[in-house]
């Protein structure tokens, strides 16, 4: 691989930690923004049924021909997975920027011991902070997260958390917020894995910014994206609350919360974000 120019590439394992260091998990997150095209081609060859299943070895002798086959009519009937766009530089310069960032929340709950001291946060009802949180549009969160994956989790982890579906109306939505830093909060949030596990997405912000965040998750100290309980809770604090129409999307079914592999376009990037889901790939 290395003689044809490319570098082999793996997200890192936890491997008995409870969380990756910030510089690990901002690694994995820049291999799983590139790797996404490998699984959508991946994808698109078992949608042959022959490939679909499992080889048998009597066949193993042909495969190469099978799949030059299938490839061939992929490339000429299918639109390709993705094309060059002109904001991909930018995205790129931005990813390689932020790779190699320190977590600054992570630092400064380090600093002030604030994970432990519980008696520095005060628990509030969100309309308390929304005149001083900013507003932001789902393309300036996608931004933030450099894909949909997050986004498209954050309705149904907004919705656990008020037991409501109708997340422009009135409810409760429960924050902490430090009494030493008062731009600093943080939001309980349940594992989507785990009933008993329960995350603390926190959020440093301004009136028109967002600071920085940190979550106590698997994938939570990285600063090249963020998790999926990190995007729930600016989805819902800077975008969805602002909405003047209600906006029905019933996702509070559990039903709902499942997608079929086969309906996710070719075009959604994949993501590590998992929360607590530790376990290794291994070919077949």
């Amino acid at each position: 691989m290395q003689a044809l120019g490319l570098d082999v590439a793996m997200p890192p394992f936890l491997d008995g930690k409870r969380q990756f260091s910030s510089d690990e998990a901002n690694q994995s997150r820049c291999i799983t923004k590139v790797r996404w095209t490998v699984e959508a081609a991946n994808r698109r060859i078992k949608q042959f049924k022959y490939f679909a299943n499992t080889v048998q070895n009597s066949s193993l002798p042909y495969l190469e021909s099978d799949l030059s086959i299938v490839c061939y009519l992929i490339n000429r009937y299918q639109t390709p997975i993705a094309t060059s766009k002109p904001e991909d530089k930018g995205i790129s310069e931005k990813i390689m920027r932020l790779l190699n960032q320190k977590n600054k929340i992570q630092l400064l709950l380090e600093e002030n011991n604030l994970f432990r001291r519980s008696s520095q946060w005060e628990t509030i009802n969100h309309d308390q902070i929304m005149d001083s949180f900013p507003i932001m549009s789902e393309e300036d969160l996608g931004d933030l997260t450099f894909g949909v994956f997050q986004l498209k989790r954050s309705r149904s982890y907004a919705e656990e958390k008020c037991s409501t579906t109708n997340l422009t109306g009135i409810m409760e939505y429960s924050i902490q917020r430090c009494l030493m830093i008062p731009n600093l909060i943080r939001i309980a949030t349940k594992s989507a894995h785990a009933d008993r596990t329960i995350y603390h997405p926190t959020i440093q912000f301004t009136h028109d910014h967002i600071l920085g965040w940190w979550c106590d998750c698997n994938l939570g100290g990285r600063f090249l994206s963020c998790c999926s309980h990190i995007s729930s809770a600016i989805w819902f604090l800077s975008c969805e609350w602002w909405q003047t129409r209600k906006r029905h999307m019933p996702s509070g079914s559990y039903m709902s919360l499942a997608t079929d592999a086969v309906q996710i376009s070719d075009f959604y990037d994949s993501s590590d974000d998992d929360d607590d889901d530790t376990s290794r790939y291994s070919l077949s």
